[in-house]
């Protein structure tokens, strides 16, 4: 990742938010972020019913779920989104950012997906990175994270707020230092 690009990534989720009416303390719905960007997002279920997909169908929906969330995919001059309705809503959403995130970024089509071996895609790991720091400011903005420690929120609450998993919502709590510096801050003021 870019040297400096948290910060990028803080103020493009901002500018995206009010772009959606929303501040940062207010839950972002990653499919009316699609709609905005006039991204069509399709669900694996729906697209596979072509009898020589349904191998596909049935390895990425019920052999190895966990394998394929959701991938950006070039179509003419435009992309859409196919994602794997067999995840949890919060999966779900966390997986929409995050490829809405690759095209915020404007990053290259340069995923490869396949059903064999052991992973099902091959991408380049700085935009992944960079993907993965966009949909959290989106989905869970630092700001936010902050506000949420200092009224001592649990994983739980956190996710609840912002539809996220409980899993989502600790990496963000957790990465943004939102605790921590939270904590610092009571010890100052309880020298005082």
């Amino acid at each position: 990742m870019q040297r400096g690009f948290k910060a990028q990534a803080k103020r493009l989720a901002l500018e995206v938010r009010q772009e959606l009416g929303l501040t940062a303390h207010a839950r972002l719905d990653p499919y009316e972020l699609a709609e905005l960007y006039g991204v069509r997002v399709f669900a694996l279920d729906d697209v596979a019913s072509a009898p020589e997909l349904a191998g596909a169908l049935r390895h990425f929906t019920e052999v190895r779920p966990e394998a394929f969330s959701a991938a950006v995919i070039p179509v003419g001059h435009g992309r859409v989104i196919l994602e794997n309705s067999a995840a949890e809503p919060p999966r779900r959403a966390s997986t929409l950012a995050h490829e809405m995130s690759h095209i915020l970024l404007e990053h290259s089509f340069t995923t490869l997906l396949r059903t064999s071996g052991k992973e099902c895609r091959e991408s380049d790991r700085e935009q992944e990175n960079e993907a993965a720091e966009l949909s959290g400011e989106l989905l869970l903005p630092t700001e936010a994270a902050h506000r949420l420690a200092r009224r001592s929120a649990t994983d739980e609450d956190a996710a609840a707020l912002f539809g996220v998993s409980v899993e989502f919502a600790r990496w963000r709590m957790n990465t943004t230092g939102a605790r921590i510096i939270n904590r610092r801050a009571r010890a100052r003021q309880g020298r005082h």
